[in-house]
């Protein structure tokens, strides 16, 4: 198993599909080498990609004073803790130097916007991870995933 499909496969979002699944998911993602202080994103701008940790440490400072440091293989920023309509609602900052996996945020989307085994594993893994890393971005229905 390649990096990618293992740091999906570790991943809370992702574990619960198939090999199958997940060897469809990979070539949709590239990896990055970051930097502690690299800006991924900044709030307010076009959201183009969201980031699967790797390797090291990202802040995702939201609106309203919130924020979130993922600091797990398989922690994810995307959906709804970082993007709605298609502008990004946080800024993510390395803070320790690593790796991610980087993905096309309309790749994810358009795998989550259709009612199927694969999007409703993928939502599923999101409430969950949701619940144990920024339960303030867990409701679908208030950031437009539903």
């Amino acid at each position: 198993m390649d990096s990618s499909a293992a740091c999906l496969s570790e991943s809370i979002i992702f574990k619960g599909l198939d090999t199958q699944d997940i060897d469809n998911l990979v070539p949709l993602f590239s990896k990055w080498s970051v930097m502690s202080g690299e800006v991924l994103a900044r709030a307010g701008h076009g959201t183009q990609f969201f980031f699967l940790l790797e390797k090291g440490a990202l802040l995702v400072a939201m609106e309203e004073g919130r924020a979130v440091v993922l600091n797990r293989p398989g922690d994810f920023a995307g959906l709804s803790m970082v993007s709605l309509n298609g502008t990004n609602t946080a800024t993510i900052t390395v803070l320790e130097k690593g790796s991610v996996w980087v993905v096309p945020c309309q790749d994810i989307l358009d795998l989550t916007g259709y009612d199927t085994q694969v999007a409703a594993v993928i939502l599923d893994g999101w409430q969950q991870f949701c619940k144990e890393k920024a339960p303030f971005c867990s409701n679908l229905a208030e950031t437009g995933l539903i």
